[in-house]
């Protein structure tokens, strides 16, 4: 990397590096050390040693990382907002002069001294005030990271005289602005860093192979059957790979992929059987590719509104690297992935569900539809694949070539404590000589009382993680467990993924999961350095029910949705509502129906043409459209989505509540493949 100091030559000053150049730079320093990520202005870490005053810290703050009203100001499209920072450096002099429906520009400020993520809110040259301080902590990332907002006035309020005390005084100016998310100005931004970035990792002059993949594994080495799949998979072959969980098959694709797209070799589709598994692989894709200047992104029908425009806006212009969809939503959007955004290569991850999920149509075509792209190479990848099953997956896929890995797994072992009543005193026990280990739960609240409690017995050296704790902070809980000054982590599910983490001895699923492949994926998380370790199942029959209860809520059935359009459409005037999800919600009172049930179901209704939801200047509307004739809504992308995780959930349940440990042991330590096939082809 050439050194941005002036030479003696020339003593002119060079300008500041741009954002994408600061990006690069990090990245790439951090590639060199063997060194995990870290997201681009996050605020420096904790220095080593300093785990017990984090840990004090992050617990002084926890009710704020569950309560923060802004959590999800980043997944919207659109907000308004009051100016903060009006009444300084004579501003209300120029508010004054200030009209309603004006254009504002939004200017991020990342070396301001009060707030790294601040951002301004300029009129021209002018500057009225700042964006409200915690919302800026959520946007100003995205903004970073090639997203564009604009912003007009929507309101002007005080200057008028006012009376108080009995005394006259002018009432302090303020402003109010709307602002709203630009996804094509997003995407051209996207585009114009990739580019520079790309150009840079070309003309750096260092190993682009070797950086890759210290930003996928750090210093571990590809072992043998991972190179062999890569062999085929260079060579041009149809392949599929049978490795078992913890055996690193996410990497056989994430380098060729990465290299691919960085000397401009193709697209990469990534299918994945369930939306909420997507999501998680997505973010571990962030973290691990994203600082060299990927475009990364999902495609299901959970994502918000405005990802979703982005999503499409970057589909119509072939602007993106790889984009990880569930089958569904590919069977209902495969036009769109024609064109400059044909996929060269289309990765089948879970590959087992051709065969296991027969009764969702968008796997009975999914051979079909990859076919219809233009014949894009594939990679299929599995831990599971019987005799039935590896016939099916290489006839649908026209599979050619294929590498098994037989390797057992067998410092693995499962411990069953299924149904223990005594939670917090089988951690206790569990953890009180010292061993590394991570505690999964199913939601932040719990992981956050869970680790309470475990605290008051361990001390500082456990610790809570999710997704709602800002980034820095997440990045210094993977450090401090790395380095070993942190002993359990009780986590959501995506703690471990993407991150290197060998010598955990102890994995403790403390609620039921939602499917199998998170169960597989969080139990192979133990002994990665191949020293002995335990699984252990504290969950049981009663989570069952608390499961099943979430995920009617995010996917409606469709009664329910029935029921919400009726009463939607009931309490409308003259064909309008305009009333939030949660006052919606409320009004109805239907049984396990919340704000985002009601969310879900009427994004299902507007993918249908039955409601059109949009915004004016008195604020979010749902509008009824005339409907002619009858309209089949177990044919929409999200309503097969949600059907697919009620069902998913139903089979893992059938096995994993009543099959014995020592099957579900085999399940976890070794892969399942056909009795008489070659290993290697």
């Amino acid at each position: 990397m050439p050194s941005r100091t002036p030479t003696t030559k020339n003593k002119r000053a060079l300008p500041p590096p741009t954002a994408s150049e600061r990006a690069f730079e990090s990245a790439l320093a951090r590639v060199r050390a063997g060194r995990e990520p870290v997201a681009v202005g996050a605020d420096a870490p904790i220095r080593s040693g300093d785990a017990g005053a984090f840990v004090e810290r992050a617990f002084a703050r926890s009710a704020e990382f569950l309560r923060d009203r802004y959590a999800s100001i980043g997944e919207a499209s659109q907000f308004h907002t009051k100016l903060a920072g009006v009444s300084f450096e004579g501003r209300q002099d120029v508010i004054a002069g200030l009209r309603v429906g004006v254009d504002v520009q939004l200017q991020r400020q990342p070396e301001n001294q009060f707030d790294s993520n601040a951002i301004a809110v300029l009129f021209g040259a002018l500057q009225l005030g700042f964006i409200n301080k915690g919302i800026a902590k959520h946007i100003a990332p995205l903004i970073d990271d090639g997203a564009r907002y604009q912003a007009r006035i929507e309101s002007l309020t005080g200057g008028a005289p006012s009376t108080s005390s009995g005394q006259a005084h002018q009432r302090k100016r303020g402003v109010n602005v709307y602002v709203w998310r630009d996804a094509a100005a997003s995407i051209a931004q996207r585009a114009v860093q990739s580019a520079e970035l790309r150009a840079r990792v070309r003309t750096t002059g260092d190993d682009l192979e070797d950086a890759v993949r210290r930003a996928l594994i750090g210093d571990g080495h590809p072992h043998k059957a991972q190179l062999d799949v890569l062999e085929r998979v260079e060579g041009g072959s149809n392949t599929l790979a049978v490795l078992g969980t913890g055996r690193g098959k996410s990497f056989c694709f994430q380098y060729p992929a990465t290299l691919r797209a960085l000397r401009g070799g193709g697209k990469t589709l990534v299918i994945y059987p369930l939306r909420a598994l997507a999501n998680d692989q997505y973010e571990a894709l962030l973290r691990k590719l994203d600082p060299f200047g990927l475009r990364i992104y999902r495609a299901n029908g959970s994502i918000s509104h405005d990802e979703r425009e982005e999503l499409f806006e970057a589909l119509q212009e072939g602007e993106w690297d790889i984009i990880l969809a569930t089958p569904e939503f590919l069977e209902f959007h495969r036009q769109e992935f024609t064109g400059s955004s044909a996929p060269r290569f289309v990765v089948v991850d879970e590959a087992h569900h051709l065969y296991e999920s027969k009764h969702r149509a968008a796997y009975g075509r999914l051979g079909e539809t990859i076919a219809s792209l233009g014949n894009p190479q594939v990679l299929a990848l599995t831990a599971t694949a019987n005799d039935d099953a590896f016939a099916q997956i290489v006839r649908d896929l026209k599979i050619g070539a294929w590498v098994i890995d037989p390797t057992v797994r067998e410092n693995l072992h499962v411990t069953d404590a299924r149904g223990t009543r005594d939670k917090a005193e089988y951690l206790h026990d569990l953890f009180r000589n010292g061993d590394k280990g991570i505690i999964y739960c199913n939601s932040r609240t719990e992981a956050t009382k869970v680790a309470e409690a475990l605290r008051k017995k361990l001390g500082n050296r456990v610790m809570f993680y999710h997704a709602g704790m800002p980034t820095p902070e997440r990045h210094d809980v993977e450090r401090f467990f790395r380095n070993g000054e942190l002993q359990a982590v009780v986590a959501t599910s995506a703690f471990g993924e993407g991150i290197d983490l060998p010598d955990v001895r102890h994995v403790v699923l403390y609620h039921l999961n939602f499917d199998f492949t998170e169960f597989n994926q969080q139990a192979g998380r133990a002994g990665r350095d191949g020293g002995e370790a335990k699984i252990h199942l504290l969950f049981g029959e009663q989570d069952r029910a608390i499961n099943e209860f979430i995920i009617d809520r995010e996917a409606p059935t469709l009664n329910v949705l029935r029921a919400v359009y009726r009463g939607v459409r009931g309490i409308a005037h003259e064909g309008e509502v305009r009333m939030s999800y949660v006052d919606i919600a409320r009004t109805l009172e239907l049984d396990k129906v919340n704000e985002r049930t009601v969310s879900r179901a009427l994004h299902i209704f507007e993918d249908e043409g039955l409601v059109e939801i949009a915004e004016d200047d008195a604020g979010r509307y749902i509008r009824f459209r005339k409907v002619d004739g009858k309209v089949d809504l177990t044919q929409n992308e999200r309503f097969a989505e949600g059907e697919a995780e009620r069902e998913s959930f139903k089979r893992f349940c059938e096995l994993v509540l009543n099959a014995k440990s020592d099957a579900l042991e085999r399940i976890i330590n070794r892969p399942i493949y056909p009795s008489k096939v070659e290993l290697l082809r």
